[in-house]
């Protein structure tokens, strides 16, 4: 058996062996925040990102309100399907606000919400290719564009304490609008929105370093020197034998 040899060593034998082996370093990422930063990372997405969902939830219904009159069904199948994800999101970050058992695992939390708010980006971020068919009106189009680049990159300016919600966001609002101006065949169009939505998120990308330097000044890392219990001088000390006895 593997632990028969071990048994038959005394303390100091088995202290010997533990000091001459290899030591396990964790590799930290070198530009990591601490853990006490990340809570209050966490602590500012749960309570600004209710901002960002009221606001995608207003645009939401304003379009769906507008848009409805001349296509009710499609108007109809996208506001059910941005409800259903504005409400999951809702709820994860009301009841991490009230204290929930979700409250205890702050980053299973995050990650989670994190993966909600993709879903809920994607729902919204597909609004000028569901809301705005090929052949509608040029009015209709122009406003299905402008208030979607509002109402995303508007609810990412909400998310910018956690990147990845701030992308979950960012991103279908970069690709979707844009699929939808290449389908329509506006070259000009497309480059203005690309252009846009470009420096917007540079805009929230700077927004979140300055947002994640404070953090890190605030809270910054610190490292813990490792201290051996008992060195080869201490070890002859004399209730070592009766330690080695005992054992």
């Amino acid at each position: 058996m593997p632990g028969a040899g071990a048994e038959q060593k005394d303390i100091r034998e088995l202290q010997s062996i533990a000091q001459s082996a290899p030591a396990y370093i964790r590799q930290v990422r070198k530009h990591a925040l601490s853990r006490a930063a990340q809570l209050e990372a966490v602590d500012m997405l749960s309570r600004w990102s209710a901002g960002g969902l009221a606001l995608i939830a207003g645009i939401g219904v304003y379009l769906s309100v507008t848009v409805g009159r001349a296509l009710p069904g499609r108007a109809a199948a996208w506001a059910l399907m941005l409800l259903g994800a504005l409400w999951v999101c809702r709820r994860m970050q009301s009841r991490f606000r009230a204290g929930d058992e979700t409250t205890g695992r702050p980053f299973r939390w995050r990650a989670s919400f994190a993966a909600c708010l993709s879903v809920l980006g994607v729902a919204f971020a597909s609004a000028p290719i569901l809301l705005t068919p090929e052949g509608a009106e040029t009015s209709l189009v122009l406003q299905t564009f402008a208030l979607s680049f509002i109402g995303a990159f508007g609810a990412a300016c909400f998310l910018i304490a956690h990147a990845n919600s701030a992308a979950a966001i960012i991103l279908p609002a970069i690709v979707l609008p844009l699929m939808a101006a290449l389908r329509n065949g506006s070259v000009a169009q497309s480059m203005a929105y690309l252009t846009g939505a470009l420096i917007a998120t540079a805009a929230i990308y700077t927004a979140h370093r300055m947002i994640r330097s404070g953090l890190d000044q605030r809270h910054p890392r610190t490292g813990l020197l490792r201290s051996e219990i008992e060195t080869p001088d201490t070890a002859k000390a004399p209730g070592a034998d009766h330690i080695s006895a005992s054992a």
